[in-house]
């Protein structure tokens, strides 16, 4: 999987090419306490390029001194890929999916879709996805 480095402030973010291809990018984009790895696993028909983000603290990239994970810098994160990759699909997954949600009405010309999938929830909700979606069965599920 080749890896391109990006800097978001203080902080190198890690984003991934799960697979190449032609045509719009798709974007993966990881839950909370996930990683671009296990949204690299997601099966998807999709001709163009597929690229998975690491957001700050998570996988491969750098933890920010101090903390800092508000949905705010995350979306930053999720934008700073986007403008590497130009015009892309999002694809996130529970706190990804937020994000990506947040990505698509602020980037409207750079996002020309964002498909949301639920995750396992946050501390104290459930520790499995409440709807029965697997990681192995996303793309099935999603219609892709």
């Amino acid at each position: 999987m080749n890896t391109v480095m990006l800097q978001h402030n203080k902080v190198t973010l890690a984003l991934h090419e799960v697979r190449p291809g032609t045509g719009r990018p798709l974007l993966f984009l990881h839950g909370l306490g996930e990683s671009a790895a296990m949204m690299s696993k997601l099966s998807v028909d999709w001709t163009g390029p597929v690229w998975a983000l690491d957001f700050t603290g998570h996988g491969q990239s750098t933890v920010p001194r101090g903390g800092g994970y508000s949905c705010e810098i995350l979306m930053a994160d999720a934008d700073i890929a986007l403008r590497h990759l130009g015009e892309a699909t999002v694809l996130g997954r529970g706190l990804g999916a937020y994000i990506a949600f947040l990505l698509s009405g602020a980037r409207p010309t750079l996002v020309r879709g964002a498909i949301l999938l639920d995750g396992p929830g946050l501390a104290g909700g459930s520790i499995h996805a409440t709807s029965n979606t697997e990681i192995n069965d996303i793309g099935e599920r999603a219609g892709t």
